[in-house]
């Protein structure tokens, strides 16, 4: 093991960097990545030399020769397992110059190895590499050659692999689920979700997933250069702002003279704009890593400077280059100079916990900005976040984009990227620092308990170290958290009590401690907390306890069984980290990978496409408490149906629930600051809880959470015979004067009733009860079955409808709606630019739930998932994402409502 000398100051509040990177170096890089691979299986008897891509997977290769076919299609799943069993052999030829490598150290530089790999250069071993999130370098010094050498990277099957490494393990750890058979998903570090979840697929691929290269160098190689500012306390109470950056230079043999470091920083354009520096001499091999810190600067300096969350007043967040230039000398001759910019943003969010303001029991649970004018609470808004597909070599900038513009456009200010998939690539990262959008992100532990050998935790400890080192600079994210769902089972019995400290406190928390203090440590999702985090005790002392304990920390809550509208069931927590209900894709995405046989609700196809356990069935019983179940003489028809219907209750039962948790936001007892509901994004075409399908579609509940998540909401509930109206305001700097208006509609269209209520004001950050009246009063000339309400609020000066809601007394299987046949049309079709088409619908009825689907031309519309009244023309947006033309658009589009599911 290489020496590591560090030298680093470490403060309590923090804000840190982005890319994209730019590197100007001496040291030289030659990327082997391209299409000059081979791949064959480990045997030749079945795959023998297939051209192959890198970066990429075995699957996408295999899929490209036609080998396998599509696996996301039918049952190709199970079909193709052979693939994940066999070991797999990729290779290639390089050249190397004389002026490239003579006199110079030569490594091999892999970014991301899937998974278990053996490395050998001109038919010599130079290495292993046993985890697909850690970047592995090899030395070539001597082995690599001027002229042509040849690289063989062979791929042991993981899901082999683990098995091995199980039967090995003095004592049975438990995996969790099993959705790969013959495999130990917990002894691999990939990502977990590679052998199956319950929403994906389990294809346990395997490749060179990430770029790789060779690098030249003379006696010292720049290996981390990590920007940072953040705001700490000085010797006279306050919060300056700090500028600083870690580098880590690696020299792999001691030099006979030592080895002069130059070090200077600056960002431009800032406060900061004059360079600070530093000049340190190594004479020991190994990594040191050297803290260059600023004076620091008055926080009331840096407020013009600050990265903000996104909100409807603060859309732009802040973001500056960081310039560093690294120069390393060896007796008076410069042997590199090596220059990277890093987009920064200067910001101090913290993780909020206190005694709440009742006075009562637990610890609140939310985060805010600082400033020098004080502390600004952010209510969390957002969804989790899963792999975007299972075979990363596929997954494009442009898609990720996409994802994360969708993101803000339905109001969205955080993700929780979840333990069982993978840090995502430094992309993903750099569009949440440009969008405001803040990373809630877990270290790759889910749902399973794991191995505490020595090889196991120290291979733990060099992943974390690298990933804080290659991530930690991202404005974005605002908090670590160590697992996803493992503290219940880790605390259930004193032997994984054992091993879950040694692991989470003893190998996570301890390496993170040496490499990011600016951050809060979440130790797991869900999880009380801790009662003791002292890193110059070297105390870490978790609270532990029930994870359903809502006075602590957050909470996860399922339900499948109970009316997903009824708020008696629902919690009070701090922080709802995870709640959601199921809904299947579009029809046309279920299209694109069955075949017409398969498209019925309990067909073959979609009961093995559903992986979480009774799902289909769970969908169809709570369809029944809230709709009538389709009934459709055309088999296709009703299924088509029955696919809306379950957007439609997905998206009723996560607003019911969500709009809960957002009417907590200053109740006592309650104090809920934060709700990400599971989850937003889905991995393959399949029955889900995600908000947005594979193509990138949204669902009918991604239209609904943009309204619940806006910064103004006016809210009602039902409970003991009375409704209540909730107004909430979830931004601290907007305040509003405003008047109440609830009405009660027929179903037939009319205005049966009308309450009033004037001279209302709420202040930020708040939701307050400002209406409450019996059921039997706000429909005493009609009924709940006959009506619905209709509830608004007007700004007190303009007019201006400030936020509205719909509130549905009673099921739609008692509602007693007015049939209709083809309730809605759309005319008019305009085109717009070649991506755009406007158009009107009108519809003849009240039509609630009005679903606009564009079939085979993927988009997404301005609104969806709406109640429309009669004679009311709306004007409707679809934007493609491909060329579309207004007449085929006409003739694509379906129109479904509820009365269509009647027949």
């Amino acid at each position: 093991r290489n020496m590591r000398l560090v030298l680093l100051q470490f403060c309590s509040l923090a804000l840190l960097v982005a890319f994209p990177v730019r590197v100007r170096a001496e040291q030289t890089e030659i990327s082997l990545n391209g299409d000059s691979w081979f791949v064959s299986d480990a045997s030749g008897a079945r795959v023998s030399h297939l051209q192959a891509t890198v970066p990429g997977q075995v699957h996408l290769d295999l899929l490209r020769h036609g080998v396998i076919g599509d696996p996301y299609f039918g049952f190709n799943d199970t079909a193709e397992e052979w693939v994940a069993y066999s070991n797999w052999v990729y290779s290639r030829s390089f050249q190397l110059t004389g002026e490239e490598i003579e006199g110079k150290t030569v490594w091999l530089k892999c970014d991301g190895l899937d998974t278990f790999a053996n490395v050998s250069v001109n038919g010599r071993v130079v290495g292993t590499a046993e985890n697909m999130h850690r970047r592995y370098f090899f030395d070539l010094t001597g082995i690599a050659k001027v002229g042509e050498n040849t690289i063989e990277i062979l791929f042991e099957s993981a899901a082999n692999k683990s098995v091995e490494i199980a039967t090995n393990y003095p004592y049975y750890v438990d995996p969790g689920a099993f959705y790969f058979q013959d495999a130990m998903r917990n002894y691999a570090r990939k990502t977990q979700s590679d052998f199956g979840w319950d929403w994906g697929p389990a294809f346990v691929p395997c490749g060179i997933w990430q770029n790789i290269s060779v690098v030249m160098f003379e006696s010292a190689y720049v290996s981390y250069v990590v920007p940072k500012a953040y705001f700490g306390p000085d010797d006279e109470g306050k919060l300056p702002c700090y500028s600083s950056v870690l580098v880590c230079v690696t020299v792999p043999q001691a030099p006979t003279t030592p080895l002069t470091v130059s070090v200077k920083h600056s960002i431009p354009g800032t406060p900061f704009e004059a360079p600070i520096q530093m000049v340190e001499t190594l004479s020991g091999a190994g990594e040191t890593c050297l803290n260059l810190t600023s004076e620091g600067v008055d926080a009331s300096k840096i407020d013009p400077y600050l990265w903000w969350p996104y909100a409807r007043t603060h859309k732009f967040p802040n973001l500056y280059s960081a310039v560093t230039n690294i120069s390393v000398s060896s007796g008076g001759k410069t042997i590199s100079n090596v220059q990277v910019s890093k987009k920064i943003g200067f910001r101090s969010i913290r993780l909020i916990q206190e005694p709440p303001p009742d006075g009562k029991a637990g610890l609140t649970f939310y985060f805010s900005i600082d400033t020098s004018d004080g502390t600004y609470p952010i209510y969390a808004k957002g969804s989790n976040f899963i792999p975007m597909d299972a075979f990363l070599g596929r997954v494009t900038y442009d898609y990720g984009k996409r994802l994360m513009t969708s993101v803000i456009q339905s109001n969205q200010n955080m993700i929780r990227i979840w333990g069982g998939g993978l840090y995502q690539v430094d992309w993903l990262y750099e569009l949440c620092d440009e969008l405001g959008i803040m990373v809630w992100q877990e270290f790759m532990f889910a749902c399973a308990m794991y191995p505490r050998d020595k090889t196991f935790l120290e291979n733990v400890q060099e992943e974390i170290r690298h990933q804080v080192r290659r991530l930690g600079h991202h404005p974005s994210i605002v908090m670590w958290s160590g697992n996803n769902e493992n503290q219940d089972e880790g605390t259930r019995t004193s032997g994984n009590l054992v091993d879950y400290t040694a692991l989470y406190d003893d190998t996570v928390r301890a390496t993170l401690w040496e490499e990011d203090n600016t951050r809060p440590y979440w130790p797991a999702s869900p999880s009380n907390g801790v009662l003791v985090d002292d890193k110059h005790r070297g105390l870490f002392i978790q609270r532990w306890g029930l994870s359903s304990n809502t006075s602590y920390g957050d909470v996860h809550r399922y339900d499948y069984t109970d009316l997903c509208t009824d708020v008696t069931k629902f919690p009070r927590p701090r922080f709802a980290s995870e709640f959601g209900f199921q809904s299947y894709p579009s029809f046309n995405a279920i299209a694109t990978v069955s075949e017409p046989k398969d498209w019925s609700n309990n067909s073959t196809f979609m009961n093995h496409r559903q992986h979480h356990p009774n799902g289909n069935q769970e969908l169809a019983d709570m369809m029944q408490k809230l709709f009538h179940l389709p009934n459709n003489p055309s088999e296709v028809e009703e299924f088509m149906d029955f696919v809306y219907l379950t957007q439609v209750v997905q998206a009723v039962c996560i607003k019911a629930e969500a709009e809960h948790y957002r009417r907590l936001l200053s109740e006592s007892g309650a104090y809920t600051r934060g709700t990400l509901y599971w989850q937003l994004n889905d991995i393959w075409q399949a029955q889900s809880w995600s908000s947005i399908e594979y193509s990138g579609r949204w669902k009918l509940l991604h239209y609904i959470i943009r309204k619940v998540y806006a910064t103004v909401l006016v809210s009602a509930y039902k409970l003991s015979g009375d409704i209540g109206v909730y107004v909430v305001v979830d931004e601290v700097d907007v305040s509003i004067s405003y008047s109440l208006e609830v009405q009660v509609i027929s179903w037939k269209g009319d205005i049966v009733d009308t309450f009033k209520k004037d001279g209302l004001k709420s202040s930020g950050f708040t939701g307050v009860q400002v209406w409450i009246e019996s059921v039997e009063k706000i429909f005493a000339s009609t009924s709940t079955t006959q009506s619905f309400l209709y509830i608004l609020i007007r700004d007190s000066e303009s007019g201006e409808i400030l936020a509205d809601n719909h509130f549905f007394p009673t099921s739609f299987a008692q509602a007693q709606l007015v049939p209709a046949t083809n309730p809605v049309n759309a005319t008019g079709f305009k085109q717009i630019d070649p991506y755009t088409v406007n158009f009107t619908i009108s519809a003849s009825v009240v039509a609630p739930f009005v679903y606009l689907d564009s079939m085979s031309i993927d988009g997404n519309f301005n609104d969806n998932s709406f109640l429309l009244m009669p004679m009311v023309k709306q004007n409707i947006t679809f934007s493609s994402w491909e060329r579309v033309d207004a007449t085929i658009l006409s003739n694509k589009l379906r129109i479904r409502t509820v009365q269509d599911t009647y027949k």
